[in-house]
Order: structure tokens, then C-alpha cells, then sequence
């Protein structure tokens, strides 16, 4: 499995790094591999371009989105993670806030292990 990820301040990236997996920014291809994609919320819960950029061209190969942001946004908190949902209808798998927990490191590595997909 191959983890990509779409990190502004670094907190996307050692998510992406903690969970053992391959991991590589979005800025490149998926090149048919599946992969996890975590990325982040810009503005008001907004999909980033290059995030959505890289869903264009792979979204046949992403199984499942884990959206970091900031709880202080309140309903904009991970806003990303449902508009994703929506308009590529790829899975959700967690909503972190900042780089994770062990908790949510632990839960995305379960749904990795044991597919729903």
C-alpha cells in the first residue's frame, strides 16, 4: 500500500510517515497503485488544488482519505474529508487533528490491514 500525502506545514507528512507504509507527496503519481491519501483543508474547508489536481488524475487508485485540520474551525474541521467524499466518492477513513494521535495512527493501520475495499 502506498501512502500519499498533501502536507503545507509537515503535520500531513509525519502522519503519512508514521504508518509504516511507502509515502510520497501528491505531486507525483500513483501509477495505479493503491494508495491512502492524506491531505488537509485549506481555507474553510476547502479541497487544495493540489490535492484535487492529484484526485484527477488517480482517483481510480485511492481507497480511503484521512484529512488533517484544526478543531478550532469548528464545522469547518476537516470539511475537505466529506467534499472529497462527495464529489470523487472515496471513503473517509479518519478526520485527525494536526499530525495525529497513536490512536488515529493505530485506526488508520487497522483499516489498511483489513479493507473494507
Amino acid at each position: 500500500m502506498l501512502i500519499v500525502y498533501d502536507s503545507l506545514t509537515g503535520l500531513g507528512k509525519k502522519f503519512a510517515e508514521s504508518l509504516g507504509y511507502p509515502a510520497r507527496s501528491v505531486d507525483a503519481d500513483a501509477a495505479g497503485e493503491k494508495c491512502v491519501l492524506v491531505t488537509r483543508n485549506v481555507g474553510l474547508g476547502k479541497i487544495p488544488p493540489s490535492t484535487a489536481d492529484f484526485l484527477e488524475r488517480n482517483k481510480e487508485s485511492v481507497v480511503g482519505v484521512v484529512v488533517n485540520g484544526n478543531k478550532k474551525f469548528g464545522p469547518f474541521y476537516c470539511k475537505a474529508a466529506d467534499k472529497i467524499n462527495k464529489l470523487y466518492g472515496i471513503s473517509v477513513i479518519r478526520k485527525i487533528s494536526g499530525s495525529g494521535t497513536k490512536e488515529d495512527i493505530d485506526f488508520v493501520k487497522n483499516y489498511i490491514k483489513n479493507p473494507p475495499f
